[in-house]
This record gives C-alpha cells, structure tokens and sequence, in this order.
C-alpha cells in the first residue's frame, strides 16, 4: 500500500511540474510573435484536455470547490458572451468563412477561464506571472538593443529597425510594454526575486522611457500614462488623492519638454483630425479611425439590438462607406474600436456582455491583496484605453496577450486579501 501512495505522489508531482512548465511556456508565448502565440494557445487548449481526461474525480471535486463565484461570473460571462457570437453566426451579413474566422478571433476570450483554471495555487501564480514578465522584459530589451543600432537576429518584425518593435508591430508592443510597467511596478517586491524591487523598478523605468521616447504607437503612450496615474493614486495618502488629478498634467508637460517623438505625434494628430472634418481626408491614421467610428455608429442604428452578426463590420462598412474610404482600408476587418467591433457585430447585448466581464474582473480584484488588486485593476485600464482607439481583444497576438495576462493576474486571487500572503511565495 506504501508503495502505490508513494507511486501516486510522485506521479502527482511530475504531472504538476508538467502542467506548470507548459503554462510558463504559455506565458512567454504572447510576447514573442503571432507564430509563437499561435503555438502558446494550442498547447494552452491541449494542456486544459489533458487536465479534464486524466484528472481523477476526487481531484476534480477539489478543485471545483476553488471559488465557485469566480468560476460563476467569470467564466459564465465568457462562455455566454462565445456562445452568443456564435448565435449570431445565424443572421450574421457576410459569408460563412469570414464569419467562422471572426468567430475564432472572439473565442479567444476563453482562455482567460482556462488560465485561471488551470493554476491552482498563489505560489503558481506567481511563477506564471514572473515568466509573462520575463517575456516581456526579453522584447523591452531587444527592442533596446534595436535603439543602440545593434543587430537583433530574432527581430522579425519588418520594421523592427525604424521603429525598435520586435516581433509585432510598435502599437501592440507599446501597449504591452505599458503593462509590463504596472506589472513590475505593483510586483516589484518578489517579481524579479527578493531584495531585487530596485531591479523591478530599473525595469519600469526603462521600459517607460523606451515607449514613450522611442515608440510612436500614441494607444501605447495614452496606456502608459493611465497605469502611471493609476501608480500614484495607490500611492498617494487617502487625504492626498485628490493631488492626484494633476498628475496627467504634469505627466503631458514633462513629455511635451522631454519626448520630441511624443510632440510630433499629438501635432500629428491633431493636424489629421482637422483635415478629416476640414477636407473629408480619410487617408491618414486618424482619418481612417474616424471613418471607421462614424460608419460603425451608422450600422450599429440599423440594428442597435441584436447587430449584424459576427465577422459583419468589413462588410458593413464597405456598404456604407465605401464611397468616402480610402481605398486601403476596404479590406479593414474591424473599427481599431473595441467597444464600437462588438456592437455592430453583436449589438447591444453583446456589448454589455463584454462590459459585464470587465466589470467582473474589477469587482474580483477587491478580493486580492492590494499590490495584485492593482495589477489586475491596471491590466483591465490598460485593455479599456486600449480597446478605445484598437481592437485588442480581436489581434492575434496582443488578443493572446490580454487574455493570458488577465487570466494570470484572476489566479493571484490564491492569495486572498492577506498582505502575509504575498511574503510567503517567491
């Protein structure tokens, strides 16, 4: 008998060190090129099969009992909210293929349950989430090297040399690189290894110059400055929270004085808004994203209830914009608009749907210690601002990128509201 419980225990413990390798991995993944990610999702899927198959039921029962109301509002939320998309698919306007691959752009919110799942203890947490900022730290730096006129073999982006982004294009990296900054900033205690917070925070500091000095990607500094606000709210005394309204402030001053890259594009932006209403030009950045919200506001009063259907926004705008687009942009698949893609698509419902889930994650984050609180609450700003001006939650990969993070940052949740628990996991 000694010896099947000592056959048990050790087969536990080597398919737990598999589970949370392959869950490293698949924290990595996002930061390093769609191909990869692509790869990270499938392993991710593959690893939640195996999990269901060969788990026992006594172990399932255990771990069905790990916060139910979490498993209830989070991932219900998302299982609806697919399964909705997937409805749509009956009355959707565009043809099936296209709507088939919109649909699978859409279910990848489901790895945001998955990921939660499948971690089970504050101490996985952590480790996950260290290797989601490795990932991210292994970009920063490259993209540095970039900078320094250093080769970078790995760097396939095809712009990596002009524009210092790595594998993906500089808007995506720099909206990952503002969250990398609020991650190692509320983490900065244990995230790179006791008595390293001076590392942590040599690394926010870096990577916050690097967006904002050498990035153009304007979603990306809008991010930054949000979850740098954010920082100084947690920071600032209660009776002194109210200073903190000036932060923006002085923030946009320091960068308007320090960032000739940074006052280039907002002289930039506004020249572009003007000459859109001015002269109708939609044949800039912004141009084309005002287009783009304006033809999306048209549909979404067609059907402001149910929506077109998934996979429906190119085929709406070119009905109702193909006269006044730039011809570039007919092949455009979704309004560079988060909130704007699921209401022509879904409508209504499916937009307060995907507000419900943001809002869930918030209200989940009261129940975290106050330094993971904010790393979730930071993450979820740093999606919303990002999903005003993109459409992040439909890219390939910083789609993959916000739901593994959102995913790793529920499972701190272990930790509970303890501050004793965040001292005793590394």
């Amino acid at each position: 008998m000694s010896l099947f419980v000592a056959a048990k225990a050790i087969k536990h413990h080597l398919s737990a060190n598999i589970r949370l390798v392959l869950l490293c991995f698949v924290a990595v993944s996002p930061s390093l090129g769609t191909a990869i990610s692509a790869l990270g999702r499938l392993v991710l899927f593959g690893l939640a099969l195996a999990v269901i198959i060969f788990t026992n039921s006594s172990e399932r029962t255990v771990q069905s009992q790990r916060d139910e109301s979490l498993k209830n509002s989070i991932s219900w939320i998302v299982l609806v909210a697919i399964a909705y998309m997937a409805l749509s698919l009956l009355w959707t306007s565009t043809n099936d293929p296209v709507a088939l691959n919109a649909w699978t752009r859409h279910a990848r919110l489901i790895a945001i349950p998955v990921v939660y799942l499948l971690i089970y203890t504050y101490g996985e947490a952590r480790t996950v989430l260290r290797f989601f900022v490795i990932g991210q730290i292994f970009v920063m730096l490259s993209a540095w090297l970039l900078v320094w006129g250093v080769a970078v073999p790995w760097a396939t982006a095809k712009t990596a040399v002009t524009s210092y982004a790595v594998f993906g294009s500089y808007l995506e990296q720099s909206i990952s690189q503002a969250v990398l900054i609020a991650i190692a900033w509320h983490q900065r205690d244990w995230i790179l290894g006791r008595g390293n917070q001076w590392w942590a925070i040599g690394i926010a500091t870096s990577t916050l110059i690097h967006t904002l000095g050498f990035l153009i990607g304007r979603s990306g500094h809008l991010v930054a400055l949000v979850v740098i606000v954010l920082a100084v709210i947690y920071e600032l005394p209660t009776r002194l929270k109210w200073a903190s309204i000036f932060v923006p402030v002085l923030l946009i001053a320091g960068l308007a004085v320090s960032s000739q890259k940074f006052l280039e594009r907002t002289y930039l932006l506004q020249d572009e808004v003007k000459s859109y209403y001015v002269k109708a030009n939609t044949s800039t950045s912004s141009g084309q994203r005002l287009l783009f919200w304006e033809t999306s506001l048209n549909a979404i009063k067609e059907r402001p209830v149910l929506g077109h259907g998934t996979g429906s926004w190119n085929k709406e705008y070119t009905r109702l914009a193909s006269e006044k687009a730039d011809i570039t942009t007919l092949t455009t698949d979704n309004p560079h608009q988060m909130f704007l893609l699921w209401a022509v698509e879904a409508g209504i419902v499916g937009l307060l749907m995907l507000c419900w889930l943001i809002v869930a994650l918030l209200i989940r984050s009261r129940k975290m210690a106050p330094n993971d609180a904010r790393t979730l609450q930071s993450v979820v700003a740093a999606l919303i601002v990002a999903g005003m001006f993109n459409s992040p939650l439909y890219g390939i990969g910083i789609g993959d990128f916000f739901c593994v993070g959102l995913g790793i940052c529920l499972a701190l949740i272990h930790g509970g509201h303890s501050k004793a628990a965040q001292s005793t996991h590394a």
